[in-house]
């Protein structure tokens, strides 16, 4: 399924600072009940992918990660199982900005966005693709 991301707004037809319920209506599929993984604020749709996160137990969604099966699309252009370092330069088309975390990826604070890529290593491999995508409200990072 692909995801169109609205920056600081949305992920396909979820909006951050909706509610567990609401987001749950919307998704195709239940979330699974183990919160081993990620904590026991969080929604994983194991069939996509895909983590919801919130701000506490009856909580509105503070974040968004996603990964493939899920395509992640940013201004008309996918940005995860894509390599690395075009995702990223495409980020700074938008965001000169970039915070880069060496094993980690980039975050955008200007877009709300961030990229998870933990086997790139300073372009030794241009061809290493993003694992997940992160999208999150203002002050998430802070």
């Amino acid at each position: 399924m692909n995801f169109v991301i609205k920056p600081y707004e949305s992920v396909g037809p979820i909006k951050l600072g909706m509610t567990k319920e609401g987001i749950r209506r919307v998704m195709p599929e239940e979330p699974e009940d183990d919160h081993y993984f990620r904590g026991p604020y969080t929604d994983h749709f194991v069939q996509m992918s895909f983590f919801a996160y919130y701000t506490g137990e009856d909580g509105v969604c503070e974040a968004i990660e996603f990964s493939d099966p899920s395509i992640a699309i940013l201004e008309g252009k996918p940005i995860n199982e894509v390599p690395f370092i075009e995702a990223k330069n495409w980020l700074e088309k938008f965001d000169p900005e970039l915070k880069e975390e060496r094993f980690e990826g980039v975050t955008s604070n200007k877009l709300g966005v961030g990229l998870y890529a933990p086997n790139y290593y300073d372009d030794e491999d241009p061809t290493i693709p993003v694992e997940a995508v992160i999208v999150f409200r203002k002050g998430y990072y802070d």
